[in-house]
């Protein structure tokens, strides 16, 4: 009984053998196990930091490659974020250049790490210090012709550098570049400051505390020089037809140089030499001087780019219409519903003034309609297609009486 026993247990044990193999072989059939390399690098996380203590740099953008094994469905659905590289400084020794070992592992299962690189990275680890260093605002650049920049004046005068000791010990500064390339007016900012070696050097890895400096530097005119608008002069009339559109000068304010008592007698603008329209039919451009007072000269050039842009006005014409009915057959008569249409058009000034109104057709088309009213907008041909209809008076479409006329 005891054989019998045992060779049952082994059959059961057979079963149990074969049924698992014949599972693994129908899901490995239908979900095959692939082993292939993540098509995206995995960003390695510094982890273990003490962040009120300790300060790590220098694998900011250290990132794995992992080749990962995993059935088809997974690697369907994987995502970056199911992937975590890392590094454990908990256990680590303060110290420059140290190597410390990567962590890789997978998140969703049944996925598995086969390999990875790289194995090991190059970091620092040193202890988080911080100081007070003073401001330095730069200027760069110079103010418009006739101004000068003042001292500048920024809040706060000394910040707070923090980060690793070693890097912290080198700066010696936290600095700002500020432009007043061509300003006639104060430049001011909140601007971020960057802390400097003694050579002025950006040290990387040390956070500056508070972010932004406000800074203001002014711009100031010198007594004897002064900006001024210049103001066009235009004399005469464009060709009939034609208007001014726009005028616009180059450069638009001029810097003048003179004694401070004409200085300070200018209204604020200087004229130009009259500009002569004399029937102008086209835009056109011409330089011309500008009247400065005596005791008074431009500092870069007396004279100024002027552009006159002309374009043709706009008319309107009403022109009286009686439609021509088209279509009619023999034995119909047709009844038009006002008999008279007016036209209003609108175009340029030559176009409305060489219309031949004699030229402009208002036609209605009756043709296959069977006898009674009808309402039919009427078709209106114009001979110059810059010409266009603005309305039609008194209405925009025609009562059509079409009847058939009896025989006697």
């Amino acid at each position: 009984m005891g054989h019998r026993l045992g060779q049952t247990l082994s059959l059961a044990a057979l079963s149990l053998v074969l049924a698992f193999f014949f599972w693994a072989v129908a899901t490995e059939t239908s979900d095959p196990t692939e082993e292939r390399a993540y098509p995206d690098a995995i960003p390695i996380e510094v982890r273990g930091v003490p962040e009120d203590r300790m300060a790590a740099y220098g694998a900011e953008n250290s990132k794995a490659r992992v080749v990962l094994r995993a059935p088809h469905s997974i690697w369907q659905i994987l995502q970056t974020e199911d992937i975590h590289a890392y590094v454990d400084l908990s256990a680590a020794s303060p110290g420059k250049n140290i190597s410390v070992p990567v962590i890789v592992e997978v998140l969703r299962g049944p996925a598995q790490v086969v390999e990875y690189s790289p194995q090991e990275i190059t970091l620092s680890l040193e202890p988080l210090v911080e100081k007070d260093v003073p401001v330095l605002v730069v200027i760069d650049g110079t103010p418009a012709l006739g101004y000068v920049a003042r001292p500048p004046t920024y809040v706060p005068q000394a910040v707070t550098v923090r980060g690793p000791e070693s890097r912290v010990a080198e700066v010696v500064r936290a600095q700002l570049r500020i432009s007043v390339k061509e300003q006639r007016q104060n430049v001011t900012g909140d601007l971020a400051a960057q802390p400097v070696d003694q050579a002025g050097n950006v040290v990387a890895y040390v956070e500056i505390i508070p972010k932004s400096i406000s800074v203001s530097v002014p711009i100031e005119q010198l007594g004897n020089i002064r900006d001024m608008a210049v103001r066009v002069i235009v004399l005469g009339e464009p060709a009939e037809g034609y208007r001014v559109a726009s005028v616009t000068v180059d450069p638009p304010i001029v810097t003048v140089i003179g004694r401070q008592d004409v200085i300070q007698q200018l209204s604020g603008y200087l004229d130009t030499d009259p500009v002569l329209l004399n029937g102008a039919s086209a835009s056109f451009t011409a330089t011309v001087g500008l009247q400065l007072p005596e005791g008074l000269s431009a500092l870069l050039t007396p004279e100024v780019l002027v552009e006159v842009t002309l374009e043709m006005q706009e008319s309107k014409l009403t022109v009286p219409a009686e439609p021509e009915v088209l279509g009619l057959p023999t034995g119909y008569s047709v009844e038009l519903q006002p008999a008279r249409l007016r036209l209003v058009l609108a175009g340029p000034y030559t176009a409305i003034k060489d219309l031949n109104i004699d030229t402009v057709k208002v036609s209605v088309d009756v043709d296959g309609l069977a006898p009674g009213r009808h309402t039919l907008t009427p078709t209106i041909t114009l001979p110059d297609p810059l010409i266009r209809i603005e309305n039609v008076l008194p209405q925009p479409t025609l009562s059509v009486m079409i009847r058939r006329e009896l025989e006697p």
